[in-house]
């Protein structure tokens, strides 16, 4: 048997400090069998009696006296350390530097983050938008923590780490001639005017090649090189666009509906940090809470 633990020096302290052992026990939230089973244990390690009753009340012997001596300073020194993980667990004194592609800003990391600050009350935010390569120089240069982006991705010093996916829809105005159509196909693009997304992003490129597999022209008469923008031109413009469900489903216009595309054309989520940032407790939590929303997104359980 070890004769000293942490639990049994904490136990003998907090008796030794309140010369209760019902008071040391509702200290500890410990039952009062327990700290007495602690108290027994540490005297037989030890060979020493350490406490003795009188009248009810718990008197420390001159060992007790000598051994508390000794280790006060080490009970204090726990003490503080437990109040300082308990303050790391609440985020105090942290931080959590999030970057996001657009599609994400208007639900999905607001969400997270306030459910990791409810978590971690005591935790800093700071929240940006930005494309993949934006991303992966603010984590470079130590401005960003944790980014999100879609798409393929590779960057030799980036870790990723799969969250989920998406999918293409059509957004198109309530009149347009889509409309009437159950489900679009690829092929029915091409038949009406179409809004274009650039290649150079992720959802464009992704389009642009099952365009091209197809051999199936497009109408690029018009472009969009920010999603954020898609929607309203959609709306002034009257011409249907190719977004992601999420930018589908957050625009907040009057005038628009999702039309389902076919085929199924699937937009990888992930994110992306450097070495000890994906680690921290924070980060981890983030990416928690964005894993589940986005499950829960496929699985159609998603609530608002």
């Amino acid at each position: 048997m070890k004769p000293l633990t942490l639990q049994r020096l904490q136990v003998f302290c907090a008796v030794y400090e309140r010369q209760s052992i019902t008071a040391a026990a509702r200290q500890m939230n410990l039952s009062q069998p327990t700290v007495s089973r602690h108290l027994r244990d540490l005297e037989a390690a030890i060979g020493l009696t350490l406490f003795v009753l009188d009248k009810g009340r718990v008197i420390p012997t001159v060992e007790a006296d000598a051994i508390y001596n000794e280790s006060r300073f080490l009970y204090d020194g726990i003490s503080r350390l437990e109040r300082r993980i308990d303050s790391l667990r609440k985020g105090v004194g942290t931080r959590l530097l999030v970057m996001s592609v657009g599609l994400f800003a208007p639900y999905f990391v607001p969400t997270a983050l306030r459910r990791v600050l409810d978590a971690m009350p005591g935790l800093r935010v700071a929240v940006d938008v930005g494309t993949a390569q934006q991303q992966v120089q603010a984590i470079r240069a130590g401005m960003v923590d944790v980014g999100l982006v879609i798409g393929r991705f590779q960057a030799d010093d980036i870790s990723t780490e799969p969250l989920g996916r998406g999918r293409l829809v059509v957004l198109s105005p309530k009149d347009g001639p889509l409309t009437r159509l159950d489900r679009v196909r690829l092929e029915d693009l091409s038949s009406v005017p179409m809004l274009g997304l650039t290649p150079r992003g992720p959802i464009g490129r992704v389009l642009n090649e099952a365009l091209l597999e197809r051999g199936l022209p497009f109408d690029n008469t018009v472009t969009g090189n920010t999603l954020v923008s898609v929607p309203h031109l959609v709306l002034a413009m009257q011409r249907s666009a190719v977004v992601d469900e999420f930018t589908a489903a957050f625009h907040g216009l009057d005038g628009l509906v999702t039309l389902p595309l076919e085929p199924d054309l699937p937009l990888d989520i992930q994110s992306i940090s450097m070495g000890a940032t994906a680690s921290k407790v924070a980060s981890q939590l983030f990416l928690k809470e964005m894993r589940g929303m986005l499950a829960d997104w496929q699985a159609g359980k998603m609530q608002f």
